[in-house]
């Protein structure tokens, strides 16, 4: 699901009243804990934000004292847990990095999470329960949360997803034109970190963000104090690329104008990264055995595309990009271009078939 997706979720809990315990799973950077703020500031909720990865046990559990007859136990609670009189009645319990802090912590958070409880505290009545953390392919510290407490939860997987990101948050929030008009062309830049790799810096809808705030301050690119402030947050490789673009903006040819059919004389340099772009659009194809599942929406976008990938002049790009939509689902993908009307279409797809390539 998307990062609005997800917010959709806690907002329809307290929408409704439902005490639900809900953990988001994601990558660093692309927006968990700043949508939890979104939404707590939206519905006048104070947010408690606890980063249990630098917590001890006793610190989000509390510590048993003797009373003063010594005759039985008491719990100091926590002072970092929600208090009605201090935050207000509605409030908004943030556990984040549950994946990344240790056993210890997560067992101590258990009941917490379980009973709205902690010894004899309990959590205030107008309380949300949200946790975060990152998951074992994200390349980060991971620590495998138990089955018991895992059922505990309703769990979501969080993807990246441009059009949400873009639309969703960056046009409402100053991001840079720079870093819009770059990432339009280029989605797939928006979030570049590789698992398994040691590359410790790359970009992230957060250091993007970043990029933003220096070109908001200073957008001369050419200075080296800018290009290596970018690299910084982005990378050399990301950088290298975003700086050219930024020096020949009004050159560049975007999903956008591909689809809208605006499509210049630099069309062919760019057609590999316009193709990887357009076909980066349609990747819930994946999920669908056949094209009549999918929403009219969805079939609507697919095939936008499939008009966008017709408009290349070359044939060779146009069958670079057929070939990369079969790959993200073969059969969705031969159905709707033999249900297609166009007739350069139908002409192209037989074509292919007398070049060897075969659709079927």
């Amino acid at each position: 699901m998307t990062i609005k997706d997800f917010g959709d979720c806690i907002e329809f809990n307290i929408a409704h009243n439902l005490k639900h315990s809900v953990l988001g799973l994601g990558a660093p950077g692309i927006g968990k804990s700043q949508v939890i703020w979104q939404i707590g500031e939206k519905y006048g909720y104070k947010v408690i934000d606890i980063r249990l990865s630098q917590m001890s046990e006793v610190e989000i559990g509390g510590l048993i004292f003797p009373n003063e007859d010594k005759t039985k136990t008491r719990w100091l609670t926590p002072e970092i847990l929600p208090d009605e009189e201090r935050d207000g009645k509605k409030t908004i319990l943030l556990l984040d990095e549950i994946t990344s802090c240790t056993k210890r912590v997560q067992v101590a958070a258990y009941q917490l999470i379980l009973d709205r409880r902690i010894g004899q505290y309990h959590l205030p009545e107008g309380t949300f329960v949200i946790a975060l953390g990152n998951r074992e392919e994200d390349d980060g510290v991971y620590v495998q949360m138990a089955g018991p407490l895992a059922d505990r939860f309703e769990i979501h997987n969080i993807e990246v997803d441009f059009d949400c990101w873009k639309n969703g948050y960056a046009l409402d929030h100053g991001i840079h034109p720079y870093v819009i008009k770059y990432l339009t062309y280029k989605p797939s830049s928006l979030h570049t970190q590789t698992s398994g790799t040691d590359e410790m810096v790359f970009a992230t809808p957060r250091s993007w963000e970043r990029v933003s705030d220096i070109l908001n301050l200073d957008s001369d690119v050419k200075k080296d104090v800018i290009r290596n402030k970018i690299i910084g947050n982005i990378g050399a490789m990301e950088a290298k690329g975003f700086i050219t673009f930024c020096q020949s903006k009004n050159a560049y040819i975007t999903v956008d104008d591909v689809l809208r059919g605006c499509m210049g004389p630099s069309v062919s340099e760019q057609a590999v990264t316009l193709i990887n772009a357009l076909t980066d659009t349609v990747k819930f194809i994946k999920g669908y055995k056949e094209l009549s599942d999918m929403k009219a929406s969805q079939r609507e976008q697919l095939n936008k595309v499939i008009a966008g990938i017709f408009r290349f002049p070359n044939n060779e790009h146009k069958m670079l990009g057929v070939r990369k939509l079969l790959g993200l689902n073969h059969e969705v993908v031969k159905s709707a271009l033999y249900e297609t009307d166009s007739r350069d279409i139908e002409e192209f797809v037989n074509y292919m078939h007398r070049n060897g390539f075969r659709t079927a």
